[in-house]
């Protein structure tokens, strides 16, 4: 059954249609319904429908849902995503574009590889630019509905980018390829300068629907309006609310507009939510209603009011993971199982202290749609650079790093120094000290300047808080090579490695040694401590993820992490003014709406981030908010403008203390002064620690 609001849109007349579908309020339910309604009561004939989503996944629900509801699989109802359907229209009519009818799609590897080839014919270094920045600003051309002809000049380091576009597309025609972005694009260019062609595909279908609206891009736009611009039997469904993906191409406007581009849309809302207590929309309505440029609603609760969310100050990162620990063991106690229980992060740089606490209890968990932190490419890499310079590297950490940046070095070399170094039968450490020397021969000489790198840099170590890591990735190219790919992909791996070297200084601030440090790592990035050799999927496990990949998803709880200025909004959205804060405002609702009965919100009074110590505010999203929508755990307190404690403030020995990670102890001795000050403590639990005060977060007991 349907509530009325379902019906209405069910059963609306021909033209223009837009269903604005809260969160949770069975936007997929009321589209098979309306296509069911075509067919069964304005006889449309099934196959004269084309239904269009963005997903394998949801177009799979779509055509299972027409399954059950008309027979038949799905009826003849045509479906499919943008690109599946696009890629239909291409196998008859690419031959007028000048590919073959038996095109292939050319997969990333091959992308990336003919990426390459293309940038050696013209002598661009990687360290210039990025492959990855290459192919990601194409998409993006592509998304906007640009060809080479059509794109504004652009450079990068001094390269033509459009040149490079323009050889691209010519050697995909060449080996008769298409990339998934040509798949759009190429039926657009149809429709645009083949009118024939265009004509013959307006008319194959009566009426077309489309999911998740909102996510479109500029060429899926085009795309659609090409091909309903003669009947005009578009009924688009969306949340200009959950509209999270402006940052790959996604343009919030085409919804925000839809009545002004198709005269004579009919608006129906959806507004009864299935999903969520009434507490939890309460807070999410209050979120998202301080955007201004939206369709109004507000979402209804069908449940009970429920537990008001909660929101929870923490110290730093650390008390920050304890505390949502904590809460996820109450809420096993009350019954939920792991798999229905949800971190959901702004930046993927949290994930490392929510992983180390996890694992520390025993609380099974995934990422999901990601990597773990100590998985990841760039910090794989930097482990590798810091272990070599602090002895403790081996022969694959070597091979791993040796050309990361360019240094010449082939597959043949590659094989070479690998000879070379088992036949020294050396540590690798101690190898590259003896290249050092001047004994570097063949291949090997091109590690020579690298070598001599270490060696001057390992000399300094001691006084280095990270042992050296930021100055060998700064010194050696590293850091730059990450910065060719582009701001986006380069600003996440970068804040990944700022996130370890902050993690190496805490970890040496407890007397760890460098191999022991290694040690963790390698723990943390195994599964045996908590997977017990099992199945991922058969395990009971917490989901850990990104909260663009959560949009779609429900759980029963919800842990959103780091609700503070520069991380929920982030950064890189505050810099760009309104536009940027009313999308972050958005992925904070989607965020909350993914929880069934229950919500947490942290954030911390300070952070670690690159070496220094932040006082992040709490986000605006939230601070403001009444206690009858958003619970506290004790009083917001303005953050101190200092963290080091010392003897004015009441600090000296045989003080009693705490830590946020450490429990509480007693002070057993004080040494140096201002940033350089440490101390000593006797904790309870933990044993005795030798802690920098400037990143201590010591509070007197």
């Amino acid at each position: 059954m349907l509530n009325p609001a379902q019906q209405q849109a069910a059963e609306a007349g021909d033209g223009p249609q837009l269903i604005l579908a809260g969160a949770g309020s069975g936007k997929t339910r009321t589209i098979v319904y309306r296509i069911g309604h075509l067919i069964a009561q304005t006889g449309v004939p099934p196959h004269r429908i084309l239904a269009v989503s963005f997903t394998n996944k949801s177009a799979a629900e779509l055509k299972d849902r027409l399954s059950l509801l008309i027979g038949d699989n799905g009826g003849g109802v045509a479906s499919g995503t943008f690109h599946a359907i696009s890629l239909r229209f291409l196998r008859r009519y690419a031959d007028a574009l000048g590919y073959p009818l038996s095109f292939q799609i050319i997969d990333s590897d091959d992308q990336k590889a003919l990426i390459k080839r293309i940038l050696k014919a013209r002598n661009i270094a990687t360290d210039r630019l990025h492959p990855s920045y290459l192919i990601n600003w194409i998409e993006h051309c592509k998304h906007a509905g640009l060809t080479p002809d059509n794109t504004p000049e652009h450079g990068w380091n001094g390269i033509n980018m459009v040149d490079l576009y323009a050889a691209y597309q010519n050697e995909l025609k060449r080996h008769e390829r298409m990339d998934f972005s040509d798949l759009i694009l190429n039926v657009v260019l149809l429709m645009r300068n083949h009118p024939d062609i265009a004509t013959a595909l307006r008319v194959r279908f009566d009426h077309v629907l489309v999911d998740e609206y909102q996510d479109t891009n500029p060429i899926q736009h085009e795309w659609l309006m090409h091909l309903c611009s003669e009947h005009q039997n578009l009924t688009v469904v969306g949340d200009d609310d959950q509209s999270i993906y402006g940052w790959r191409g996604a343009d919030v406007r085409h919804i925000l507009e839809f009545e002004r581009i198709w005269n004579g849309a009919t608006l129906h809302r959806l507004q009864e939510n299935y999903r969520s207590s009434a507490a939890i929309l309460k807070l999410a309505n209050a979120v998202i209603r301080e955007n201004t440029d939206r369709h109004e609603k507000e979402l209804k609760a069908t449940k009970p009011a429920g537990e008001i969310p909660s929101w929870k100050v923490c110290n730093d990162e650390y008390d920050e993971a304890r505390k949502v620990v904590q809460q996820i063991e109450q809420w096993q106690s009350l019954g939920y199982k792991n798999s229905e229980i949800a971190i959901l992060y702004r930046s993927n740089r949290q994930s490392l202290p929510l992983e180390q606490l996890c694992r520390e209890v025993n609380i099974p968990y995934r990422i999901v749609g990601g990597l773990g932190f100590f998985e990841r490419m760039e910090i794989k890499d930097a482990l590798a650079y810091w272990a070599l310079l602090n002895r403790c590297g081996d022969k694959l950490q070597l091979m791993r790093i040796c050309n990361k940046p360019k240094r010449g070095i082939g597959a043949k070399g590659l094989e070479q120094l690998t000879a070379q170094l088992m036949a020294s039968g050396m540590h690798a450490y101690d190898w590259l000290d003896l290249l050092a020397s001047g004994q570097a021969e063949g291949v090997a000489k091109k590690l020579l300047p690298f070598a001599q790198l270490l060696i001057e840099i390992r000399a300094e170590c001691d006084e280095l808080p990270d042992r050296g890591l930021n100055r060998i990735l700064e010194a050696s190219g590293y850091l730059n090579s990450l910065n060719a790919m582009g701001e986006i992909e380069a600003g996440s791996r970068l804040d990944n490695v700022r996130t370890l070297q902050d993690y190496i200084e805490i970890s040496l601030m407890q007397d760890l040694t460098p191999v022991e440090f290694m040690d963790r790592a390698a723990l943390l990035q195994s599964s045996e401590a908590i997977n017990d050799n099992k199945q991922e999927e058969e395990i009971d496990s917490v989901c850990m993820m990104s909260l663009h990949r959560a949009k779609g998803l429900e759980f029963d709880c919800v842990v959103l992490p780091g609700v503070e200025e520069g991380l929920l909004p982030h950064q890189r959205s505050l810099d760009e003014g309104e536009s940027g804060i009313a999308e972050e405002r958005r992925l904070l609702y989607v965020g909350i709406t993914r929880a069934r009965d229950h919500v947490l919100l942290t954030s911390a009074r300070l952070r670690r981030f690159y070496g220094e110590t932040h006082y992040p505010l709490p986000s605006r999203f939230i601070k403001s908010m009444p206690g009858d929508i958003l619970q506290q755990d004790e009083p917001l307190a303005a953050p101190s403008p200092t963290p080091n404690m010392n003897n004015e403030a009441g600090i000296n020995i045989g003080s009693s203390v705490s830590h946020p990670s450490f429990g509480e102890g007693v002070i057993l001795a004080l040494e140096g002064a201002g940033d350089a000050a440490r101390v000593t403590v006797q904790f309870r639990r933990s044993g005795t620690k030798r802690l920098m005060l400037k990143y201590a977060a010591l509070q007197l007991a």
